[in-house]
């Protein structure tokens, strides 16, 4: 080491700026990343319209079927914000469509309306319709059912 006439050690502030740079980028990375995180979302309700389905034996064969125009989901968080996105699948053999099962997106109102749903039960006793709920940014799956009913 040498001394100049300032009284300052040749090379050190230009480290310092160095290390000073450094550090400032590295906080910058740090923050950006821990503001782009997403807080989870939780499911607080799921409203469904009809809440039960009833099936009638109008010709009195043994299979008892509903022919629903809608079938309405609205879904929202813990404090009452509608969920858009939230991917919706419902799933049971009472459903008539090939695959026994309806798949949905809600939009950003947090709804999701099927329309025009079949549902049928061979013989006297009551069926469920299996939904679950989820989606990115979802903390968990929801599951509930609907329950069909012959009257």
């Amino acid at each position: 080491m040498r001394k100049d006439e300032n009284g300052s050690i040749e090379g050190l502030p230009l480290q310092l700026m160095i290390m000073g740079i450094i550090a400032s980028l590295g906080t910058a990375v740090i923050v950006g990343w821990i503001s782009s995180i997403q807080t989870p979302i939780y499911i607080g309700k799921v409203e469904i319209s009809p809440q039960e389905i009833l099936v009638h034996d109008s010709d009195e064969n043994g299979i008892f079927d509903a022919d629903l125009k809608e079938m309405t989901i609205r879904v929202t968080d813990t404090s009452g914000n509608p969920i858009g996105d939230a991917q919706v699948l419902i799933e049971g053999s009472a459903l008539s469509n090939e695959h026994h099962r309806l798949f949905g997106t809600t939009d950003a109102d947090g709804l999701l309306a099927f329309k025009s749903v079949s549902v049928k039960v061979i013989g006297d006793h009551v069926s469920t319709l299996k939904m679950s709920i989820s989606g990115q940014g979802i903390a968990s799956e929801y599951w509930t059912e609907v329950m069909v009913l012959p009257e």
